[in-house]
């Protein structure tokens, strides 16, 4: 391959983010003596993809979404309860979860030494840092790239053209961005010119045109190696 320099984003592409949210938010619930099943793991998750999206597009502010998902989420289920407390505590309890996706370690293992490595997150900088320690993954990174530190988020151009002002390879032909996310990996890369592969497991559909698409780890490995 011609890379020397992987930008790999976290939550669904190395980080098993689904099983952290949702054992985050059973905690939560357990703590307060709140009703939680599957179907309000559901209305929460809706509205913090809808809050982060938002967040995206640069129609708020990242510091909205932490209370603001929970006020939209706890309207929708018809639950009683103060959001701002509810918030904090998902906050230090997500922290705490390590999961990975399976085979993610293997494939860093398997890429570290070969490629410059870096991770690219819109997520929250503290919590972030203390999942990739948490569940072994930060050995294999040069460096981690929040949107906090940053200053801007995927996918607009400051972001990526922040983190290739503080790696070594400056070269962009010479990078791939890989992720699970369309609306801010991809679309983040195509706007930045720079090479992306979307990590796609459920082998969805979409328009944009991503340069390479995967649908597993050993599909990802196969094609850097």
């Amino acid at each position: 391959m011609k890379y020397t320099t992987l930008l790999f984003d976290s939550d669904d592409t190395l980080l098993d983010f689904f099983t952290a949210e949702y054992k985050a938010l059973e905690k939560c619930f357990l703590e307060f003596n709140l009703p939680f099943n599957s179907q309000i793991h559901s209305l929460y998750n809706a509205a913090n993809k809808e809050f982060w999206q938002a967040f995206e597009r640069k129609e708020i502010k990242k510091q909205e979404i932490y209370v603001g998902r929970f006020k939209v989420f706890l309207e929708r289920a018809k639950i009683n309860f103060n959001p701002e407390i509810l918030a904090n505590k998902y906050e230090n309890n997500l922290s705490l979860q390590f999961y990975t996706l399976p085979g993610a370690e293997e494939l860093l293992k398997s890429l570290y030494q070969k490629y410059n490595l870096y991770v690219i997150t819109n997520g929250n900088h503290k919590i972030q840092k203390s999942r990739l320690n948490g569940s072994g993954l930060m050995p294999y990174f040069k460096g981690v790239f929040t949107s906090e530190q940053v200053g801007s988020q995927k996918p607009q151009k400051s972001f990526f053209n922040f983190v290739l002002n503080n790696i070594t390879e400056k070269n962009k032909s010479k990078i791939l961005i890989i992720g699970d996310s369309l609306t801010s990996d991809i679309l983040g890369g195509i706007n930045s010119g720079i090479d992306t592969c979307w990590y796609n497991p459920q082998k969805q559909s979409t328009s944009l045109k991503p340069t390479y698409i995967v649908n597993s780890f050993s599909e990802l490995k196969n094609l850097l190696q």
